[in-house]
């Protein structure tokens, strides 16, 4: 269930542009789409700001800190001062038959979730999902396949992603999201004729 309200279509005057991000510690997937008036919603940019920060030991209010300015100086070329619409990622805790991973490191997602949301300068309006809300229990790489196929040729050669193939679903989860938002990810139908 989404803990804000649904996007809002511009108008004369609300934001045209929808930043969606993939919260992660150690970096972040971010995508940046063009929420024109009258025109289908269109992928700007998506990539993984990585936070500087050395990552030993404990998290901590600075990482999250670092996390969210990372995010901010990748957002600033991208967006100027432009205000936008921010939707995110919110972590979830499952049974413990569905957990992945150790729980305490939501704890950490959480911090840099929250430090993201307070901390990115012109955000007009925030929304938040959790996981199933948009990626249901599809499978990772059919989903990721999903995503590809919602977008054209022009978005493709926007999406800056990162050399290691591990980090890669970091971005197409934040393009994922973005998708969502604006409604192009739902499942097609296909009808007999």
């Amino acid at each position: 269930m989404s803990t804000s309200l649904p996007l809002e279509r511009p108008s004369e005057h609300l934001p045209t542009k929808l930043v969606s991000v993939d919260p992660g510690l150690r970096h972040c997937g971010v995508a940046v789409f063009n929420v024109p008036t009258h025109e289908r919603a269109t992928l700007h940019a998506a990539g993984l700001p990585k936070n500087p920060e050395r990552q030993g030991g404990e998290m901590s209010l600075a990482s999250w800190a670092a996390m969210a300015f990372s995010v901010r100086e990748w957002l600033r070329p991208r967006l100027g001062d432009e205000p936008f619409q921010l939707v995110i990622e919110l972590p979830r805790v499952y049974a413990a038959a569905h957990q992945k991973g150790d729980q305490n490191d939501l704890i950490q997602l959480a911090g840099t979730v929250g430090m993201l949301g307070g901390f990115l300068p012109g955000v007009s309006s925030r929304q938040s999902v959790y996981p199933r809300d948009w990626k249901g229990s599809l499978d990772a790489d059919a989903f990721i396949e999903r995503i590809k196929q919602r977008l054209d040729a022009a978005e493709h050669l926007r999406v800056e992603l990162p050399s290691t193939s591990s980090l890669q679903h970091n971005v197409w989860d934040a393009i994922g999201i973005g998708l969502h938002a604006l409604g192009r990810l739902a499942p097609r139908h296909v009808f007999p004729r």
